[in-house]
């Protein structure tokens, strides 16, 4: 086998609320090399990886195979720009995408006192999601994988309750990311300080760059649900840029290069909405 990629949603009516899907993704050449981009989403991920030595730098993450027996758990909180991860060898890798607002269900306290970094190590579940991880790497079978994680997720679910910030990501989403901070705290009845503070204690971000980040993320994923045969001018109406020239002016503030040289090198991975740009 070299690299296989197969996304599944899970079977569990209730963790379906808060992960959107699973993937699994894995190759078992040893002198394989491959990069990818993958770029701002409001689905972050927690990856996990089997014997791997990962390096974490401001250019991007690599994957290198390794001998030794270990797991490595990264979370990924990416709002603002594209990140680039190298593959070297070997890997073995399990993802779980959230939902919006996802991982907040299976963490007992605010997700800043939890993961202060955008991309970096997530420990916080400990030795029994080691212990769930380690079933899923054995098994073989991708539905009893998906019952594991299910299994896993259903027992670590907590009473997250923060009906402003729900309701204001809601807004967010559903507005393509242009609700106006004014006009969301008008409808939530609340103040933009106090919308400020949830989305940094939660979200680890500002409620303006969800907004950009949304907006981005509309953009790719029309295009990719259109099979790339839209132009950038359909695209820029879609997401309701102001002009073309905004459209670029936005597009390459987030993945620094146009948007004319991304759209068309994205591709998908699995079923579900993986869209990366593989190099």
């Amino acid at each position: 086998m070299m690299e296989k990629f197969i996304s599944v949603q899970p079977k569990s009516e209730i963790i379906r609320k808060y992960i959107a899907y699973y993937y699994f993704h894995s190759c078992t050449d040893t002198k394989f090399e491959k990069s990818f981009v993958f770029y701002p989403n409001y689905k972050n991920a927690l990856t996990v990886y089997k014997n791997a030595e990962i390096l974490l730098s401001e250019e991007g993450t690599t994957v290198s195979g390794s001998k030794m027996e270990q797991y490595s758990v990264l979370y990924t909180t990416n709002l603002d720009k594209s990140i680039r991860v190298q593959f070297k060898g070997a890997f073995d890798k399990i993802g779980v995408v959230f939902a919006p607002l996802g991982l907040n269900h299976f963490v007992e306290n605010p997700l800043f006192e939890v993961h202060s970094e955008r991309i970096g190590y997530f420990d916080y579940f400990g030795l029994p999601f080691q212990k769930c991880i380690t079933a899923v790497f054995e098994e073989n079978n991708e539905s009893e994988k998906v019952r594991l994680l299910d299994s896993f997720f259903e027992s670590r679910l907590t009473d997250f309750n923060v009906p402003i910030l729900e309701k204001a990501v809601y807004e967010i989403l559903t507005s393509g990311g242009l609700a106006k901070v004014s006009e969301l705290s008008e409808k939530l009845m609340t103040n933009r300080k106090t919308l400020l503070r949830l989305f940094q204690k939660h979200l680890l971000c500002s409620v303006e760059e969800y907004k950009k980040m949304v907006r981005f993320r509309q953009a790719i994923n029309f295009s990719q649900e259109q099979n790339g045969s839209n132009t950038l001018t359909e695209i820029a109406l879609f997401s309701q840029y102001y002009d073309q020239a905004d459209f670029i002016r936005q597009f390459k503030s987030i993945a620094k290069e146009s948007p004319k040289k991304v759209i068309p090198s994205i591709s998908k991975l699995g079923s579900e909405d993986t869209y990366w740009k593989l190099e």
